[in-house]
Parts: C-alpha cells; structure tokens; sequence
C-alpha cells in the first residue's frame, strides 16, 4: 500500500466510527421504539454473548479440525464446566474460576 492509501483507509474508517456513534445526536430529536419492540431488547445482551462464545467452543482452532466437531477442544470443556459451575453455585465468580481452570488444565495437559 502507498502512504496516500493508507491516509484514505485512517480518514475513512475515522468518518465510519464517527458517523456511526453520532448517529443518534446527529437525528436531532428523540426516537422511541415500539412498546411491542422493547421487551425483545432485553435478550440482545445474551444473543450477542452467545455469538462470541459459542463459535468458539464448537469449531476447534486447529485448521484440520474444522468442518467437524472435535471432543479435545478446551474450549468446549471449560465452558461445559463453566456451565455446570453456574448451574451448583449460581455464583459469577465461581462459574469464571470453573470454567478457566477447567480451559487451562486443558491445555496444558
């Protein structure tokens, strides 16, 4: 890439991030969502937590692994035991510890 085309990416991802976190003070009044819209927002935090993590746990990193499922990932293992950690002491804290050192037994092992 030239120096001139990297300065055209830098500006134009800068006026996409501006644009798109101004976009509600840039409209200039307020917009309110349907009351039949808004009890569906409570789950968009879990849907997009399990569209981090659940790709994550299924397809293994490793390259031969990936159009199947592989039962060695820790991945997979750690958030089992994350799962399984939640579900005995309904704690945060202890689902975190469960599951990461579950991952990190794993694989180091």
């Amino acid at each position: 890439m030239t120096t001139f085309e990297v300065w055209v990416v830098i500006v134009g991802l800068m006026l996409v991030t501006f644009l798109t976190r101004s976009f509600f003070l840039i409209m200039g009044q307020r917009f309110e969502l349907p009351e039949s819209f808004q009890p569906a927002l409570r789950y968009a935090p879990a849907a997009a937590l399990i569209a981090i993590i659940v790709p994550e746990m299924f397809v293994s990193p490793e390259p031969q692994y990936l159009e199947g499922f592989d039962w060695g990932n820790p991945h997979f293992w750690g958030g089992v035991a994350g799962i399984f950690g939640f579900l005995i002491s309904k704690s945060m804290i202890l689902t975190i510890v469960f599951g990461m050192t579950t991952f990190t037994l794993l694989r180091i092992f």
